[in-house]
């Protein structure tokens, strides 16, 4: 009997990911990896943190090196081969060494990165301008470091032009980072993103936001500096983080289908539309666990997930793609930002939000650290209708510590389809230097199924509220002082003083620094028989983040 023939196409991180995965699942095999590169899977995201001397030598960023995976797991590794075209009904890809047949074939070609067409193409790109996608543009950074260049711009401000801005300022470089959005990291909401931004300017980076680069001034090969707006800034080093599109072209030409965003939607097999076809790596995209439609993250972690099911199911196996939630964190400055889930209110589920403050471990502890959480949520009660029986539909967790943890619990309370009231009662570790007895993710769940009896305003239906609604500022007297705010004092000790007013009053907000005392009074003045209660979600602390965007 015949082997059964597994070509895989691309070796950056799915393909080799891919390739072992198909010899652990069929030992018989023959499996050959076509790469258009020397090396073969490195660490994409681990690239920057060589340059802010976090890694300490290129060498660990790919460690392992088409012999091992020849010797190793008996893969054909063929590497500066080009591949040109495949034939799916003939099952033969076409390369610049000859021609390769498949029984089964694995599409790993990744995405390209997205060059602004400022800085030309091809042969036209100055000597001092550079991707950060491969470890051989890392070579090329490093060596120009090494050689003098210390005034970097970046161009592009999503997560990793972000990261190369923050390990380029940590290795001490004066760096510019340059975003055509009005925001960096898009994903994100503007309140997160705008923490981060004021992060990286407190870690020494230039932000220049709104506005693109619209000119270049070049000596000999180099390109000396860059006009953005009105502005010249002189530069020894351009980085080109603009973003990336899925390398489907060749999918497409042999009759596969694109999404719009020219990603391959692949099913929970990583099958695509092609018989015998499978696609894994930042070229695809599958469905999100809450919305259920197709969506394209283009992170690594998605990428290794769908090369285990893909490599597995093209050698004979039986795997299921999970779906995903796009969850991502990354580092600006002293912060860290991370999110998962759907943060966007409306659709298809009438989603509310709450935002907490609290702590990374016990603030008796040396080494606390603030943190903030936005907690995104069902507006209805599941099928038993009782309060907290809503669904957890997506998060944002900022802070300088614990950050990691937190979102990482989300992530699983909402794929493993969590309530509130559960999240509540979640049992996580405590000791004082890692939480608190009561963790911010659990303190999530216990305001939000609080809802009904101590309303969270949210941030835009705080700004827009009629006349009539109440607004009471229950924080001491040294916060007020700090931070002027127009509305009525009153001492939260004392709230019960206020019964009667506040049972005549048909809607009340109550105001503090970070949102919690005006939970608690909010819940105090429901029991008490007013009508709306409710309270500031994230506190003034929020409110202040959000106007300092617009200043």
């Amino acid at each position: 009997m015949a082997k059964q023939k597994i070509v895989v196409l691309g070796g950056a991180l799915s393909g080799p990911t891919a390739a072992a995965r198909a010899r652990e699942t069929n030992a018989d095999a023959s499996i050959i990896l076509l790469e258009r590169a020397e090396a073969i899977s490195y660490a994409v995201g681990g690239l920057p943190y060589y340059l802010s001397g976090e890694v300490d030598a290129r060498a660990d960023l790919a460690p392992y090196r088409a012999a091992f995976f020849s010797r190793y797991y008996e893969v054909d590794v063929r590497t500066k081969v080009s591949v040109e075209r495949f034939d799916a009904a003939k099952r033969k890809v076409y390369t610049s060494a000859g021609v390769v047949p498949y029984d089964t074939l694995i599409y790993a070609l990744g995405a390209g990165s997205i060059v602004p067409p400022v800085f030309g193409d091809g042969d036209a790109i100055a000597s001092n301008v550079s991707l950060l996608r491969n470890p051989a543009h890392l070579q090329r950074i490093d060596a120009l470091l090494r050689k003098g260049a210390q005034r970097v711009v970046v161009v592009g401000g999503g997560y990793y032009g972000v990261e190369a801005a923050d390990c380029l300022a940590r290795r001490g470089c004066a760096v510019t980072l340059v975003e055509r959005g009005p925001q960096l990291l898009p994903e994100f909401s503007a309140a997160a993103a705008g923490q981060a931004a004021r992060a990286l300017a407190a870690a020494g980076v230039e932000l220049r936001l709104g506005v693109g680069v619209e000119e270049v001034s070049r000596k000999g090969k180099k390109i000396v500096a860059v006009r953005v707006g009105d502005e010249r800034i002189d530069t020894d080093l351009i980085l080109i983080t603009a973003g990336v599109r899925p390398r489907t072209q060749i999918f497409a030409a042999a009759g596969g289908e694109l999404m719009r965003d020219g990603s391959i939607h692949v099913d929970d097999r990583c099958a695509t539309n092609l018989d015998g076809v499978y696609a894994t790596s930042i070229c695809v995209s599958h469905t999100h666990a809450v919305t259920r439609k197709p969506v394209w993250t283009a992170q690594a972690s998605d990428a290794d997930k769908t090369a285990q099911v893909a490599g597995e199911n093209a050698a004979g196996g039986n795997a299921t793609l999970l779906p995903t939630l796009g969850t991502a964190i990354v580092r600006a400055g002293a912060l860290q930002v991370a999110r998962t889930g759907s943060t966007e209110l409306g659709g298809r589920h009438e989603a509310a939000k709450i935002q907490l403050a609290g702590h990374s471990c016990d603030p008796f502890f040396r080494g606390s650290e603030p943190l903030e959480l936005t907690l995104y949520y069902s507006g209805k009660s599941g099928k038993s209708g009782k309060s907290g029986s809503e669904r957890i539909l997506g998060a944002e967790v900022v802070g300088r510590g614990g950050v990691d943890k937190r979102i990482d619990v989300l992530a699983t309370a909402i794929l493993a389809k969590l309530t509130l009231a559960q999240l509540a009662q979640l049992d996580l570790a405590y000791s004082p230097p890692y939480s608190m007895t009561r963790d911010i993710v659990n303190a999530a769940g216990v305001v939000a199924t609080q809802a009904k009896h101590a309303r969270p305003w949210t941030l835009e239906a705080f700004s827009q509220r009629g006349d009539d609604v109440l607004v009471y500022d229950v924080r001491t007297a040294s916060q007020r002082k700090a931070h002027g705010f127009a509305a009525t004092v009153m001492d939260l000790a004392k709230l019960r003083e206020h019964r009667r007013a506040l049972r005549a009053a048909k809607q009340v907000v109550f105001v503090c620094e970070t949102g919690r005392e005006s939970y608690l009074a909010a819940r105090a003045a429901s029991h008490m028989g007013c009508a709306e209660a409710g309270y500031l979600s994230g506190g003034l602390n929020a409110l202040r983040e959000v106007d300092s965007l617009h200043t």
